[in-house]
């Protein structure tokens, strides 16, 4: 083709255009990776902002209820005794204290809190005193001291769609430190856990392997290409060529502000596998040119002309497949397509303009030296058993044809017994200490998944809508028992402090809401018109799992 000789004879020419250009647009790219935001596995990675469904999320629960709950699990002969309560408050006050934080829930701020409102003194009192208040505190107590040796402390936090990974961070670490602040009796510990916690170690993880895996990816095709294509001259130019392209679409991604997740960093091995095989064409192809005895500026312009358009094709029905993955509602599996389809352009073009004209001129400045009339360097062991099946397949193309639609049926059938893992516990290593962690709080407190239902009216502390609340509650907890740990809404708060009833009186009502503790009416209650019922169901992935294992 007139147009791709041109193309040829213009690489030739422009080395250093080529040279100049490629090296510009990889210190672009490491300005533009600098601003790719990092992502868990967090709501938006899962559901598009754009959905009604993230959008009644969004606006209706996270504006009014959106919060995460770390957990400090406090542990000791008796965690209720005044010292350790003592130690316990310093950490809640100091807690409070710190930014973002938006609420605290522990055991010394119910005995505090009874404290004031009978002596007018917010402290710690006698042990005497402390017994009789988490006596009378019910149900609220049990979800924060299941046992004498055992609480936690609820620290409550903005969501991930709140704060910033930074932000996130050091608001961890500062909950960390506020534990060394309290100073606990000897003979008692402190674990900082929670699904924020576990979080952010699971994105520690994921950043601290990368690399390793990205290297891993590239010693293996190293030791490939040693294998197979050690016939030509610079058999692991390959490489470096289709991580440049690499660093090019990392680049794009924080061009185009594509997040970087679990998902979309798997685009990255598969990229080096196809992005290398367009290398190796245009590769492969030179050597033969220069084999057959053309001059590397020949060898360059018959390698464009005939490599490109069959590489692009190649690289085009890729690109379809991936652009299927557009149309999935996920937004994680969406960047997914999006890094694979820049990607694979970012390789080619590598692969057309840098390969090329690198090879042109190591050729031009070391031309390799005549053989003899006859001999050829393509022969290799690999290289004739392939020749050979390609031949076998040939002359047994239906057989072949039959085993390839027998294998397809069978996988297409086994595609359905695989199951769907959506507990990211299992993303990372078991033994990993924050996950030990976690689930050594869980073995005390039960699961942490919850469903959160809103109740909307023009006065959800009518009694009638507190009746409602109750009993809605109440079936949930009998008729689901074996998934239901717990149900939680502002409507137990009133219900305990009236007695076991919930007064008919809505005035008393509205007193009884007043005197709860800020952080129970914001985690319950937005206004007068929209409440939260949390309905704990402990671990109901493991669960689902169980029962439905497909």
């Amino acid at each position: 083709m007139i147009g791709l000789e041109r193309l040829g004879v213009w690489i030739t020419k422009n080395p250093v255009i080529i040279i100049a250009v490629a090296v510009l647009l990889t210190l672009v790219s490491v300005h533009y990776a600098q601003q790719i935001e990092s992502t868990g596995m967090t709501t938006e990675s899962f559901v598009s902002k754009d959905s009604s469904l993230y959008q009644l999320y969004d606006h209706l629960y996270q504006e009014n209820f959106g919060a995460d709950g770390n957990i400090i699990l406090i542990e000791g002969d008796n965690v209720a005794k005044a010292d350790a309560l003592s130690a316990s408050l310093r950490l809640s006050d100091h807690t409070k204290m710190i930014p973002n934080v938006i609420s605290v829930q522990s055991i010394a701020d119910i005995v505090a809190d009874a404290e004031y409102q009978s002596s007018g003194i917010r402290r710690i009192p006698s042990q005497e005193r402390i017994d009789e208040i988490l006596a009378d505190a019910g149900s609220s107590v049990q979800g924060l001291m299941p046992d004498s040796r055992h609480t936690r402390m609820i620290v409550g936090m903005p969501t991930t769609a709140t704060l910033t990974e930074s932000q996130r961070g050091e608001l961890l670490a500062e909950i960390s430190s506020a534990v060394d602040f309290a100073e606990f009796p000897a003979g008692y510990s402190t674990t900082v856990t929670g699904d924020p916690s576990f979080q952010a170690a699971i994105q520690e993880v994921m950043n601290n392997s990368n690399g390793s895996v990205l290297l891993l990816c590239g010693l293996l095709m190293i030791v490939a290409l040693l294998l197979v294509f050690r016939h030509v001259r610079w058999p692991l130019l390959p490489l470096p060529i289709v991580l440049l392209g690499i660093i090019w679409t990392v680049g794009a991604m924080g061009f185009f502000h594509i997040p970087m997740g679990m998902v979309t960093f798997a685009a990255f091995p598969i990229m080096i596998g196809l992005g290398i095989d367009y290398a190796i064409q245009f590769h492969n192809r030179i050597d033969e040119e220069l084999i057959k005895g053309k001059s590397s500026v020949e060898a360059a312009i018959s390698t464009v002309n005939h490599v490109a358009i069959p590489v692009a094709i190649a690289v085009t029905v890729t690109e379809a497949g991936f652009i299927a993955l557009l149309s999935s509602p996920v937004p994680s599996i969406n960047d997914f397509g999006k890094v694979c389809m820049i990607g694979l352009v970012m390789c080619y073009l590598s692969a057309l303009f840098v390969n090329t004209t690198v090879l042109y001129l190591s050729e031009r400045k070391s031309p390799r030296k005549k053989k003899a009339e006859g001999h050829s360097e393509d022969g290799s062991a690999i290289g004739a058993f392939i020749e050979n099946v390609a031949n076998f397949c040939v002359g047994r193309w239906k057989a072949v044809l039959a085993v390839a639609l027998i294998l397809a049926l069978a996988g297409n059938y086994a595609d359905t017994m695989v199951p769907i893992e959506t507990d990211t516990k299992n993303y990372i290593p078991q033994d990993l200490s924050p996950l030990i962690d976690l689930n050594h709080m869980k073995a005390f407190f039960g699961g942490t998944d919850s469903l959160k239902f809103l109740v909307q009216a023009d006065d959800v502390t009518d009694p009638h809508n507190l009746r409602w609340m109750d009993d809605f509650s109440n079936y949930l907890l009998t008729s689901r028992e074996d998934r239901t740990e717990s149900v939680t809404s502002i409507a137990t708060y009133v219900k305990e402090a009236g007695g076991g009833e919930i007064p008919d009186d809505r005035t008393q009502i509205r007193e009884i809401i007043a005197s709860l503790p800020e952080a129970v009416q914001d985690s319950y209650l937005s206004g007068h018109n929209l409440a939260a019922i949390d309905v704990n169901i402990g671990d109901a992935e493991t669960w689902v799992r169980k029962v439905w294992p497909g």
